[in-house]
């Protein structure tokens, strides 16, 4: 699948691997408040290693249907920090990500929390909180 946009110069095709690398590129970089996870609510241990781990992609999904774009993100939010600020700092970052590749924004935007990693032994409760934002 790829995102095309077209204009006067011609068509560019944005590959979906590299909008989903774009976002968990920022979703590392977000480390002190989130993990990402798989859609069980495991938690991907972060890997300091300069290739990112084919594991994370389980954590990122951009879907395409009849020119509509969604993108679902699974996280387990670290102790003591505000779901809702981190899910709207989330969802700027991501349309951030569309807008630099100029393309419109997606039409929704999934924020799927997993888990809160208790303080306690690094001990997850589970939870499964779904904060949505659609752009139309």
């Amino acid at each position: 699948m790829s995102i095309i946009v077209r204009n006067s110069y011609g068509a560019i095709a944005v590959n979906k691997g590299v909008i989903e690398r774009m976002i968990i590129e920022d979703m590392l970089s977000m480390h002190d408040v989130l993990m990402l996870s798989n859609k069980k609510g495991k938690p991907i241990k972060e890997k300091p290693t300069p290739i990112i781990d084919p594991d994370y992609y389980d954590a990122v999904e951009v879907s395409e249907k009849k020119e509509t774009v969604k993108v679902k993100i699974y996280i387990v939010v670290k102790n003591e920090h505000n779901i809702s600020a981190i899910a709207d700092r989330i969802f700027e970052t991501v349309e951030k990500d569309f807008e630099m590749l100029q393309l419109d924004k997606p039409a929704s935007i999934s924020v799927k929390v997993r888990g809160i990693a208790g303080a306690m032994n690094g001990v997850i409760i589970k939870r499964n909180i779904d904060i949505v934002r659609n752009n139309n």
